[in-house]
């Protein structure tokens, strides 16, 4: 593979999971009430231990999507 595949790639998973993550948080604050219901009787959870576990979720996933997906790709670019 060469560095241009790699670069492109990485592009493109930056903007697929971008994607993911905001579809999931659109759908989430859409639909919470169901969601949380649903989640805290197959989980056995409280529902506002959810909430933070939904934030720390979709926080988790964004310094992922950083970290793995877009500071390597922005790097490849400066070097090329």
């Amino acid at each position: 593979m060469s560095i241009d595949q790699i670069t492109t790639f990485l592009g493109w998973a930056t903007i697929a999971n971008c994607l993911i993550v905001s579809v999931s948080m659109v759908i989430f604050l859409l639909f919470r009430s169901t969601i949380v219901s649903i989640h805290s009787q197959l989980f056995n959870v409280e529902h506002k231990a959810l909430n933070v576990v939904y934030i720390q979720y979709f926080a988790f996933y964004k310094i992922l999507i950083v970290f793995f997906n877009l500071v390597p790709y922005l790097s490849l670019k400066l070097i090329m």
